[in-house]
């Protein structure tokens, strides 16, 4: 079962820290999804999968951090930080988590612009905290088959099988420019300030008239059934 720190006390949370000391923080973001999927896309499907990998392992799980690094967006709708301010918030929410007797902290990330950040936050804080806190930081796209898209077939199956009345299916269009560069090409391309809207023309990368909840659902299955696999592994390092 989830323990969802949002709904606990503090005697509650001295009490469960004595035999669960892993902690699951989701990381999103608040970017445009196209003209059919929500601004928190991201920050939905890394909290939701997060939640569902926490029931499967019995384990806290915090808020999701929906502030992250969407520059590639401008001028379409974003919340941005620097990467160096997000690798301090990130930083700072583990020598805080690391000090309240939590020895496991694993971020389950939402947004692909968030994945140069979190690669490096255990080295940041190696000095900093307890030596016996281990972090890992997973992209929930590493633990599905189909190559993660924006807007797309993939985000818009998950965000149906999450929260369907936030999906305008009749307003769902696939990118308005022809993406012929390589997806390594495009990888690198975003990184860059503003080009997203510039390579794909409405701000969606794939074929969201694809998407169902069916689909969604299996998503979901097999993305946690995955990420579980991998945390038990990490874990017996």
């Amino acid at each position: 079962m989830a323990i969802q720190i949002y709904n606990i006390t503090h005697t509650k949370f001295t009490s469960l820290i004595k035999k669960i000391n892993r902690a699951i923080v989701p990381v999103g973001s608040l970017e445009q999804h196209g003209a059919h999927l929500p601004i928190s896309t991201d920050s939905l499907i890394s909290e939701r999968i997060a939640t569902l990998v926490a029931n499967e392992l019995g384990c806290f799980v915090l808020p999701v951090i929906s502030y992250a690094v969407s520059f590639e967006h401008q001028p379409m709708f974003n919340v941005s930080l620097k990467n160096s301010t997000l690798s301090r918030v990130l930083c700072e929410v583990c020598i805080s988590l690391s000090s309240q007797g939590i020895k496991e902290i694993v971020f389950i990330n939402g947004h692909h612009g968030n994945t140069g950040v979190l690669q490096y936050i255990s080295q940041n804080v190696n000095n900093s905290m307890r030596s016996d806190t281990n972090i890992f930081a997973i992209n929930y796209w590493n633990g599905m088959h189909k190559k993660l898209d924006h807007a797309g077939e993939v985000e818009t199956s998950l965000v149906l099988a999450i929260c369907p009345d936030l999906v305008k299916m009749e307003k769902a269009e696939p990118n308005s420019r022809k993406l012929s560069k390589s997806r390594i090409a495009y990888s690198t391309l975003t990184n860059v300030p503003g080009s997203f809207p510039i390579l794909t023309g409405n701000g969606v990368w794939g074929q969201p008239r694809s998407a169902s909840k069916i689909k969604g659902n299996r998503l979901l299955r097999e993305i946690v059934t995955n990420l579980v696999q991998l945390i038990s592994e990490l874990s017996r390092q």
